[in-house]
């Protein structure tokens, strides 16, 4: 009997919960992680959750992991937006909810923002006005500073680097070299922003930086200028990359980059559907326009030390006390690899050093819930891992069968306690604004209610 009116319950509530998230009057759509990578096998070789520190080590890449990866969009070019993988994960995506935002042009390589109303800026386009606080009410601000002052979000793009080239003379500076300098001051984390082709072309390297412990973001397939490609578009370099990740490595990010941080309310309402937050940064260091391997570049490198100076210069003079900072680096070259070997120490001896989620207090940037990285509150992950095997122990009893779409169904096991019905519910409803809560909210009291007269009369 009891069981039954779980089941009832759990159809109840997350039908109610589904249909007030999707409908148009509803203050956000759903976010969750993507359904339409659950079927991909976690990869040998990589760690399923925070690794410990004695584990990290320096030394050279692990072997190249026996993983299928044919079938992806060529490296560097925009994917088709007619392959049925493609296709699949725009149904999952509520199209009501993303602005109608013609592409932008890109004129000279740059995308063209002179007929945009940038007065106004109605879609917060960031190329055009720097805006980073979304007009539409259920995105999030984007991420791009650390709350705290003397916090350092570090971070890097473009990896894992690696030259095709295998006569190129600057191949001593592709991965494992920086990861090894990275271990070899002080075991030292990052938030690393990584290319969907470079990892299918360089699994090894994406592997060897989740075993030691750093943050994998996506960073796009192909590095576009994402507001100049169609929605189709869109989601051919959200999905691509997705799946490399989680195929290479396991994980399934819940943050993403904008390649020259061109975003724009539609591109982040896209996201979003898709399981990721958008992360800018409010400091450039122009490492990226350096002469080096990835181009011939239109500043000196005296030109970016000089500015890696003034801002350890004003931490040091006690002028820098409004916040934290995310400051853009990369990993694309010899010249900025070198940058950051030189800086690296030096930020270490002034700021608080530490990978972006742990600035922002945040354990979980991805959606396995296996792994809890350190936070500012907790910086000993292994404290929670109890809590987390308790977790997955309940979603063993009660799992959603997701290969009908976001409104699938919620399958219960013989055993299932009422305690375990309310956590699954809650984790597959929406994650969305408070408002929007109110329906699950109400009709879990109802459940709960019934459940316990039920007993009583029993």
């Amino acid at each position: 009997m009891l069981s039954n009116i779980i089941a009832l319950c759990v159809l109840f509530t997350s039908t109610v919960v589904s249909q007030d998230s999707t409908s148009p009057n509803a203050p956000s759509p759903a976010q969750a992680s993507p359904a339409y990578l659950s079927d991909i096998p976690i990869p040998q070789g990589v760690v399923l959750e925070y690794p410990r520190d004695e584990d990290v080590q320096w030394g050279d890449l692990p072997p190249i992991p026996d993983i299928d990866l044919s079938g992806y969009p060529a490296r560097g070019e925009l994917p088709s937006t007619d392959n049925p993988e493609v296709q699949n994960a725009m149904n999952y995506i509520d199209w009501t909810y993303v602005p109608l935002v013609d592409p932008r042009e890109v004129v000279n390589w740059v995308v063209d923002t002179s007929q945009y109303d940038i007065a106004s800026d109605p879609y917060c386009w960031w190329s055009a006005s720097i805006c980073k606080r979304p007009k539409l009410e259920y995105l999030p601000e984007d991420i791009y500073y650390c709350p705290n002052a003397g916090d350092w979000g570090l971070n890097y793009d473009d990896g894992p680097f690696k030259l095709l080239d295998r006569d190129h003379p600057d191949r001593e500076w592709e991965q494992p070299r920086f990861y090894n300098s990275l271990v070899k001051y002080n075991k030292q984390k990052a938030t690393l922003f990584f290319v969907g082709a470079n990892v299918v072309s360089f699994p090894e390297a994406a592997q060897r930086a989740l075993n030691d412990g750093h943050t994998i973001c996506s960073h796009t397939w192909s590095h576009p200028y994402m507001t100049s490609l169609t929605n189709e578009q869109v989601v051919a370099q959200f999905y691509w990359t997705q799946k490399a990740i989680k195929q290479v490595l396991g994980i399934t990010p819940k943050c993403w980059r904008p390649p020259f941080g061109d975003v724009d309310d539609r591109v982040r309402a896209i996201a979003w559907q898709m399981g990721m937050r958008t992360i800018l940064w409010d400091q450039d260091s122009n490492d990226w326009n350096m002469p080096g391997t990835a181009g011939l570049g239109h500043i000196s490198p005296d030109t970016v030390n000089g500015f890696f100076q003034a801002w350890v210069d004003k931490r040091v003079s006690g002028n820098d006390n409004e916040h934290g900072h995310i400051t853009l680096q990369h990993e694309n070259s010899n010249s900025t690899v070198a940058m950051s070997e030189k800086w690296l120490p030096e930020l270490q001896s002034v700021f608080n050093v530490i990978p972006i989620h742990q600035c922002i207090n945040d354990p979980s940037p991805y959606w396995e819930e296996s792994f809890i990285y350190p936070t500012l509150d907790n910086p000993f992950p292994d404290q929670l891992e109890l809590s987390a095997n308790n977790n997955n122990q309940t979603k063993t009893q009660v799992t959603r069968d997701l290969s009908d779409g976001p409104n699938a169904a919620i399958r219960i096991g013989a055993n299932t306690d009422a305690d375990a019905v309310l956590n699954i519910v809650q984790e597959t409803s929406v994650h969305t604004s408070d408002a929007s809560f109110l329906p699950f909210y109400t009709s879990t009291l109802v459940c709960i209610m019934i459940m316990v007269i039920t007993i009583l009369i029993a």
